[in-house]
């Protein structure tokens, strides 16, 4: 792998226009290829990715997201689109400016241009969001969301739920600073918000 040019990088967070994402519960961003395993229930790893749906239905989860990338591929898929627009609805979605993610994966793509990092743009959306949880099980994509030259000015790594195995991580010791108010949805909420996603995908 190429190795970062770290002043590259904190120029880049030094002079690049910030906004500031002042929120306090836990969020996740969801790798879009990850989507049907998690709301999808008559998916074949459903089973592995269902903690991830219930603690956005059931408790504090939301999902963060940004980038004309990101939303390129979601616009591939039109059921995620709707099921997107549904979980925005219940104040589930939390969306990061495109301009700053797309910019941050710029450089990123500069800098390192491995045949395996094709997902630059979930590293942008975590150093720009702060957001600490990815949800993928894409493993060539793991490497690359720990590199810790990718996140400068100590920012947070993100962890990386792959499977039930990991739902340890959905508590508030992964907090970050996002996803205000902190609130978890009425049960006649989350229950309607289930049935409209499970009549959709």
């Amino acid at each position: 792998m190429q190795k970062i040019n770290q002043r590259h990088l904190e120029t880049f967070s030094l002079t690049k226009s910030l906004t500031f994402y002042r929120f306090d519960s836990m969020c996740i961003i969801i790798d879009t290829n990850t989507f049907k395993s998690v709301f999808d229930e008559e998916s074949a790893k459903h089973e592995e990715f269902k903690p991830v749906y219930d603690w956005i239905l059931e408790g504090e989860g939301k999902i963060v997201y940004g980038g004309t990338k990101y939303k390129e591929e979601l616009k591939k898929a039109y059921r995620i689109i709707k099921v997107f627009g549904q979980f925005a609805r219940m104040r589930k979605v939390i969306p990061i400016d495109d301009s700053e993610v797309d910019n941050y994966q710029k450089i990123l793509e500069e800098l390192e241009n491995h045949r395996d990092f094709d997902d630059p743009h979930l590293v942008s959306i975590c150093y720009i969001s702060k957001c600490r949880l990815v949800c993928t099980d894409e493993k060539r994509a793991l490497p690359f969301l720990a590199r810790k030259d990718f996140y400068p000015n100590n920012s947070p790594r993100p962890k990386i739920y792959t499977g039930k195995r990991n739902s340890d991580l959905l508590c508030r010791n992964n907090m970050a600073e996002i996803c205000m108010p902190c609130a978890k949805l009425k049960k006649v909420e989350s229950e309607e918000l289930r049935k409209t996603t499970a009549n959709i995908v």
